[in-house]
């Protein structure tokens, strides 16, 4: 009979090694420092791209274009008395205050409607839906400045039973705002319809089931249960809705030969063309800052008049 020998050794419970002080403080360290290096280059780009132009921008905005002098708030004042910049303003105001209402009523509804549905054609539709956001807005501007035309329109028939004969029934002062607001709607509303209706599946079906046990209806389930939960969210699309308008350009500028639109139609359209074909870049740096200003305020003030962010203390 052949003997076996066991070694006690490999008997014995293995311990894992504690760590030293020097390792356990570089897995901290490294463990601290992991978010930094993920969110890093975000910061980079932010300096390099909005904060640092900015800050450019108001150190321009306070020399003079033509000897480099600094003049303080003196370029501030041409551009808020300047009477293309103060039409340019009217326009914007006008667009925001008839947009942001339409854009967002549309995109809630839009959520609000295919909330709680499942199946195929829920996913088709938010599909057809966002498809136009995914659309360049150069090429959606030429696309609409087709559609506007009788004879190009897929539209066609409509138009000419409207009345409407040629494009320049949609370059009078009236219509053109509504026309610009028309493709801006229809190539972004789809975005956030997306966005809204993931947040709506975010609230808790629980609380969907008791506010019906207690007998709320379909318009006390969205006015008092569904629209304050994603209250956050409509906030931020209002927010991100005006700060567009506000820096309005692409979709006018394209539209400059279909429809006549003016040069200086909106207040970037003004920078923009007293940029490049008077060179005064000081005062277009001046208008900049003061757009900046104007959202940033609005901004900051519809949030903090909302309150929806507020921080909310846990019992």
């Amino acid at each position: 009979m052949q003997n076996t020998t066991v070694d006690r050794a490999s008997l014995e419970p293995v311990v894992p090694r504690r760590r030293t002080g020097g390792q356990r403080g570089s897995l901290l360290a490294s463990t601290r420092l992991a978010p930094w290096v993920f969110i890093a280059p975000f910061f980079i780009l932010l300096i390099a791209f909005v904060i640092g132009p900015a800050i450019y921008s108001v150190y321009m905005s306070l020399q003079s274009d033509r000897t480099g002098n600094f003049i303080g708030i003196d370029n501030y004042r041409t551009v808020v008395q300047d009477s293309d910049f103060q039409t340019a303003g009217g326009v914007i105001w006008q667009t925001v205050y008839t947009l942001a209402p339409f854009f967002c009523i549309v995109a809630t509804t839009i959520a609000l409607i295919l909330d709680g549905r499942a199946g195929w054609a829920k996913g088709s539709i938010k599909l057809l839906i966002f498809l136009p956001f995914a659309i360049p807005a150069t090429a959606s501007t030429i696309l609409w400045a087709y559609n506007y035309s009788p004879d190009s329109s897929v539209f066609s028939g409509v138009l000419h039973a409207a009345g409407v004969n040629n494009v320049f029934a949609f370059a009078t002062p009236r219509a053109l705002p509504y026309a610009i607001m028309n493709i801006v709607v229809w190539q972004n509303v789809g975005a956030w319809v997306v966005v809204l209706t993931a947040s709506l599946a975010g609230i808790p079906q629980e609380v969907v089931e008791m506010a019906r046990i207690e007998g709320a209806g379909a318009l006390a389930l969205v006015f008092r249960i569904k629209l304050p939960l994603v209250a956050p969210v409509l906030v931020l699309m209002v927010v991100s809705v005006t700060g567009y308008v506000l820096t309005l350009i692409t979709e006018p500028y394209l539209l400059q030969q279909a429809l006549q639109v003016p040069a200086t139609f909106t207040p970037n359209m003004w920078a923009y063309n007293i940029s490049f074909q008077s060179s005064a870049f000081n005062l277009a740096a001046a208008a900049a800052i003061l757009l900046l200003v104007i959202s940033s305020v609005f901004a900051v003030a519809l949030v903090l008049r909302s309150g929806v962010y507020r921080l909310q203390e846990h019992d």
